[in-house]
């Protein structure tokens, strides 16, 4: 999940924004805070046991300033957290950021960077195909495990190949695909080459899988399709290293929190419950270092 306070931070993303539909949705009606009252009320009817905020695009000149800003926020949570940070692993003082976000909370477990390259302008998140082979990109993304620091990697299906290389030559480093390893096309042969490009990375154990941002490109889900995803990723991954996610408040455009958890867990319920608890909250838990009892 994600919060902001537009009072608070600077989101270039969400700042002089038009009113109108984009790939991922009507950024206007994202441009509103979204903080833990709004996070309560989407949760009200949900066992939530902890949450995982995901850094939500902050200044990229300043990404402490978020850490710094949600280790007050946070404070008045009522659940287990943990924090994933942002930083642009291609700076050379990446180590004494992520050392000051670590000053800044102990509950930061990781950072993500986002690297999705698409040759169309509406899909993609950066200039360069290319960020993953990068001598100091490597070199940091080699620190982050050597400090036991989770890396969260959301890439199109056709990165996956760059990503692979990354968990067999850094096998320390933990990642966790962001967003079903967001699939673009839907159809028979799309769905096809996802899950070739999703098996290259499952093969690595210190690879696991978030189950969350399926509304940002497609807004109807039949159950059948749901079904689908969520079986090919437990058929590849294993439940130890498959997870649900929000991705809220980005989702709360096309659903509401309730039926989200409730389309999963019926998707779900065809499988024992070990599985279902794993998918949707002791993976999460263990990886994340939420702390969750139980």
């Amino acid at each position: 999940m994600h919060l902001w306070d537009l009072n608070t931070g600077t989101y270039p993303w969400l700042t002089g924004v038009e009113d109108k539909e984009t790939a991922f949705g009507n950024l206007k009606k994202l441009a509103v805070d979204y903080l833990l009252p709004e996070y309560g009320q989407d949760t009200a009817t949900i066992d939530l046991a902890g949450l995982i905020h995901v850094e939500a695009a902050w200044d990229p000149t300043n990404p402490l300033g978020e850490t710094q800003w949600l280790a007050k926020t946070l404070r008045q949570c009522d659940f287990p957290y943990s924090i994933v940070a942002g930083a642009n692993l291609l700076k050379a003082d990446f180590p004494e950021l992520l050392a000051a976000h670590r000053q800044a909370s102990d509950r930061v477990v990781g950072v993500r960077h986002i690297l999705n390259y698409h040759s169309d302008p509406d899909y993609t998140f950066t200039d360069s195909p290319a960020i993953m082979h990068d001598a100091t990109w490597r070199k940091n993304f080699a620190h982050l495990g050597d400090q036991g620091m989770i890396f969260d990697l959301q890439i199109f299906p056709d990165q996956s190949a760059g990503a692979a290389g990354l968990a067999e030559e850094f096998p320390q480093t933990k990642m966790v695909i962001n967003h079903f390893l967001m699939p673009l096309s839907w159809d028979r042969q799309g769905l096809s080459d996802w899950k070739a490009e999703l098996a290259k990375l499952a093969i690595h154990e210190n690879i696991a899988i978030k189950l969350s941002g399926l509304y940002m490109y497609r807004r109807d889900w039949p159950n059948e399709a749901m079904d689908h995803l969520i079986d090919t990723a437990l058929e590849l991954f294993t439940p130890a290293r498959v997870m649900w996610g929000s991705n809220f408040p980005v989702d709360r455009q096309f659903v509401s929190l309730a039926k989200l958890v409730a389309d999963f867990e019926k998707s779900l319920a065809r499988h024992s419950p070990d599985i279902r608890e794993a998918v949707m909250w002791r993976t999460a838990n263990k990886w994340y270092q939420l702390g969750v009892q139980g």
